[in-house]
């Protein structure tokens, strides 16, 4: 080529060389920015994870058998729930986990604690590798009936492989962890808060600021003799801080229990350099466990290599623990994974789980991830939709925030996926329920205000019309903020203004956000609008602890669940795009629009009204006393029957009641 020629080219050259770098580049995923939170949600979402934790550090210990009790009632009674369930178990599991990365909890508490439950989950009785379903906590007996529930085992066996993961980090890790003196500082702010607010302790507060003002300054320690020292001055502090309590508190006073949980976390950070670290002068970087394993002349190397067998055997055991045959819960038939599986009476349940947007879908993903399944399994679990606001999601059961979100707490999404429209457009519609209602959002199921004859309060779904298939949607108004916690996980923003309403409301306790507040105006005390349920479920303790870890740490949970081999392999499932084409559905449409007003205008039964004749599926009212039926329809075809005898005669007209 000639020196004209060569530069004439010179520009299709250059784009020719480029070309695969603008391959890739526009092959690149599409990130949608993150809205940022404002430094008072962050402060409330901290606060609340840090009283959500108290709840498994307070009750899950040497008396249930390191089990969670099922929940902890403060009023009318006060109850704690000595039973325990496997979805209960894996939350208070990954909890620990969560503790850790927070920084309340350090690497060997963590380990303990874990150590300890696993080891009566050893010595539960177990049907084919599955925990029954209930357990007492305190004789470890399985309780009747002896049933096996899919989506409970699905759901330990999430949690089973996320904290193998989680686990195996653990060897990775600084010995200080990175946010171990933030844990600190959350722990001495709700110390700050109780003392603000009691008249006992004027003096404390100065304490207090000093220490905060401290531990501030040592936000970043450089070395390891710097941590050391930094521990010792805050040690010496705290102890300060303790005999200045008021000689008249009480044991059972909050002030009295942050000032001792304060105290007990910073000396778990003590004991921990003192167990691994000989010598700090000689090590000038914050080490790993294995670069301690690894190293004689700085630390008890020993000891380290003793930690990091303790690490793979507990991994190894939870290995053991995940192996579950689920060959018995599958219908070949439909293709289906049946509710669950009486042991006493050896029958399946006839029930199964057909729809994707199901708590259910996490059992699904992992069992054709482990090749227990077939792929087929996931195209049949259904895919009806439903759309609002112009944005479609899949229709669930009973339209609660549980089915649609509670998979997302350690299975990553992705954007402009089926799943991930699906849960924001059902958040849409809570957000959009609530402001119709006048209330606060977030529906999911349970506790609501009834108590049955020893005064503990009931539990069962609730969830948003036109969300679910579920007839009565609208009947109860029940608000759970764990819901709402879920929500961090797909509306950041919007979940956490409302919790901050929640908050300010007075719906946060000592261990957290109140399981529920019912606003259903049969179940109120004449003039009160509300009322909050006072108990404190394990399970959605620790939805919402994960939530928040979520939000604030930048989603561990979903990384160490992706970190198996098997796991990554499968992803694909779930990248399943919005479908551009597709009748949807408006499940009992009438029942939406009749529910369309505040709470406080209610009067008794929802009336159904129709505007529209021509739709694809009747609507059908049912009336019976007993003995005498009559039913109509939409277009005002019906009958009537006493008992076996036919009052009016019914034929079906499929031109107007078809």
């Amino acid at each position: 080529l000639s020196r004209a020629e060569l530069l004439l080219s010179a520009p299709l050259l250059l784009l020719w060389g480029l070309s695969p770098v603008v391959a890739w580049w526009i092959s690149l995923p599409l990130r949608t920015a993150t809205p940022a939170l404002t430094a008072a949600q962050r402060k409330l979402l901290h606060s609340a994870a840090r009283r959500t934790w108290r709840f498994f550090a307070d009750f899950v210990g040497p008396r249930d058998n390191w089990l969670p009790p099922d929940n902890v009632q403060e009023y009318p009674v006060q109850t704690i729930a000595s039973r325990t369930s496997p979805t209960n178990i894996g939350m208070s599991l990954l909890a620990g986990l969560s503790a850790y990365d927070f920084g309340y909890l350090t690497a060997g508490e963590l380990l303990e604690r874990t150590e300890k439950t696993v080891a009566t989950l050893e010595r539960l009785e177990r049907y084919r590798g599955h925990l029954y379903n209930w357990y007492d906590t305190q004789t470890l007996k399985p309780l009747h009936p002896q049933y096996i529930s899919t989506v409970d085992s699905g759901n330990l066996l999430g949690c089973l492989l996320t904290l193998q993961a989680g686990l195996m980090e653990l060897k990775e890790q600084p010995i200080l962890a990175t946010n171990a003196l933030q844990g600190l500082q959350e722990t001495l702010r709700q110390l700050a808060e109780q003392a603000a607010s009691s008249p006992l302790a004027p003096e404390l507060v100065k304490k207090i600021q000093s220490l905060q003002e401290r531990l501030s300054h040592y936000a970043s320690p450089h070395t390891v003799a710097d941590t050391v020292t930094m521990l010792e001055a805050l040690h010496t502090a705290s102890g300060a801080l303790l005999t200045g309590l008021p000689a008249a508190i009480d044991t059972e006073d909050e002030l009295y229990y942050w000032s001792q949980a304060f105290a007990q976390q910073l000396q778990a950070l003590r004991d921990e350099f003192n167990l691994l670290i000989v010598h700090p002068a000689l090590c000038h970087h914050n080490p790993t466990l294995l670069a301690l394993a690894g190293d004689k002349s700085v630390g008890r190397y020993e000891r380290a290599s003793e930690r990091l067998t303790t690490i793979d055997a507990l991994v190894e055991r939870c290995r053991e623990l995940a192996v579950m045959d689920f060959e018995f819960l599958y219908d070949s038939a439909s293709t289906l994974l049946s509710i669950g599986y009486d042991v006493g009476e050896r029958r399946r349940d006839p029930a199964c789980y057909d729809l994707l947007a199901s708590e259910a879908r996490l059992a699904s993903f992992l069992l054709i991830a482990q090749g227990a399944l077939p792929q087929k399994h996931w195209f049949a679990l259904g895919r009806l939709l439903t759309r609002h606001g112009g944005h479609v999601t899949l229709i669930s059961w009973s339209g609660s925030m549980f089915e649609y979100l509670m998979p997302q707490l350690i299975m990553p999404s992705y954007a402009n996926t089926l799943l991930t429209a699906s849960c924001r457009t059902a958040v849409v519609r809570q957000i959009e329920y609530g402001r119709q209602r006048a209330i606060p959002w977030g529906i999911s199921e349970s506790c609501y205000n009834t108590a049955d004859i020893h005064q503990v309060y009931q539990y069962r779904a609730f969830g948003v019309p036109g969300l679910g298939f579920k007839r009565g949607l609208g009947d109860d108004l029940v608000i759970a903020p764990y819901a709402t916690a879920l929500a961090l996980m797909v509306m950041p923003v919007e979940a956490c203004c409302n919790l901050q309403r929640l908050a300010e409301s007075g719906f946060l306790g000592r261990y957290g956000f109140f399981e529920a507040i019912d606003y259903t105006p049969s179940r109120l005390p004449r003039g009160k609008r509300h009322a909050i349920v006072h108990t404190f479920m394990a399970h959605h303790q620790g939805m919402s602890l994960l939530a928040f870890e979520h939000r604030l740490l930048d989603q561990p949970m979903q990384r160490r669940f992706m970190a198996a081999p098997q796991v990554r392999a499968t992803a694909l499932l779930l990248q399943e795009r919005v479908p551009k084409r597709g009748a949807t559905r408006h499940p009992h449409a009438a029942e939406v629009s009749a529910t369309a007003r505040p709470a406080a205008v209610e009067t008794g039964s929802i009336m159904r009204v129709f505007s529209e004749i021509n739709i694809p599926t009747p609507e059908v009212h049912l009336l019976s006393n007993g003995s005498y039926h009559v039913m109509a329809t939409h277009t005002g075809g019906g009958y009537s029957r006493w008992r076996d005898l036919a009052v009016t005669r019914w034929r079906e007209d499929t031109t107007v009641d078809g």
